[in-house]
């Protein structure tokens, strides 16, 4: 089975080398200086899971040839021109898997190449490059990947997926549609994100903090409303007692982008539902101001 993973960034590139390891032929879509790396060295991890070890996937800037499974891993900012950069690897025989975080990415992503799309999420994960783009991969959990399709992907090419998933050593659970894959995960990462991004802190000192915390869990319920009004059964509570249960010292992609000024994923995780509460009449002051605040944090 062929495997292309588009984004070899630190969760691409962990998954890519997952595959990799387990027998697949992986290969990786990215930017000329994760290409040339990857050619170079491999893919190195040092993970408390998986252990350290090297993977030597394809690496290469454009597609040149068709893949079975296709992930999308590239963060928002760069999905179209990523999108434009790998036509050739799309058959007609291929499922395209999004990993994207946020909302937004399934109807683009279905309007450059049709419906056989599935929609994922990747969670307990805390993975990043280094300089030398060594994959560190701290947690002690292991990534739970989550998928699931409302157009005509069948439940067959569902299970493959989830098998594939599973070979290399992570979680896989098919769920009963995208809304529920997207919101259970969104619920939780976009309080998350947007509270490292907002205040530059850690999940443990923001929940230890009187104010900061009161923050979390407002925006938590917001979401939730927000989930809700998509038809996901979405209790604040719980997603609270998954945000109790992170990592001390666990930070975001989203606040270490905003830190070092480079492009985020603000829109799709905050700036996105924030648009979609407003056009189903739902109150979200909380995701406003922070929203406004780190946007203005940004251009100074």
């Amino acid at each position: 089975m062929k495997i292309g993973i588009l984004g070899p960034g630190a969760i691409g590139s962990l998954l890519a080398a997952l595959l990799c390891r387990s027998g697949y032929n992986v290969y990786c879509y990215g930017t000329e200086h994760a290409v040339e790396s990857i050619r170079q060295n491999g893919i190195q991890v040092k993970s408390r899971v998986f252990g350290d070890f090297n993977s030597s996937p394809v690496a290469t800037v454009g597609a040149s040839s068709t893949v079975d499974i296709l992930f999308i891993a590239v963060k928002a900012p760069a999905l179209r021109a990523a999108l434009n950069s790998i036509a050739h690897s799309i058959g007609v025989n291929t499922t395209i898997v999004s990993l994207l975080n946020g909302i937004g990415h399934r109807e683009l992503i279905r309007r450059v190449f049709g419906s056989k799309v599935v929609v994922g999420t990747i969670g307990a994960v805390e993975a990043s490059l280094s300089k030398d783009r060594v994959v560190q991969h701290p947690s002690p959990m292991i990534p739970h990947i989550e998928i699931a399709s409302d157009t005509d992907v069948s439940s067959e090419i569902l299970s493959s997926i989830e098998t594939v998933v599973r070979s290399a050593g992570l979680f896989a659970t098919i769920k009963n549609n995208e809304n529920e894959v997207i919101w259970r995960k969104l619920a939780r990462l976009s309080a998350v994100a947007t509270m490292t991004a907002y205040t530059r802190l850690p999940v443990g000192k923001i929940r230890a903090n009187e104010q900061f915390r009161a923050q979390l869990q407002a925006i938590v319920d917001e979401v939730c409303r927000i989930a809700r009004a998509e038809g996901v059964d979405c209790l604040a509570a719980e997603v609270m007692q998954q945000i109790d249960g992170l990592p001390e010292a666990l930070t975001t992609s989203l606040q270490r982008d905003i830190c070092t000024g480079r492009p985020s994923e603000i829109e799709s995780i905050l700036g996105e539902p924030i648009q979609l509460g407003q056009s189903l009449g739902l109150s979200v002051p909380t995701m406003e101001h922070c929203y406004s605040q780190i946007r203005l944090q940004t251009r100074t």
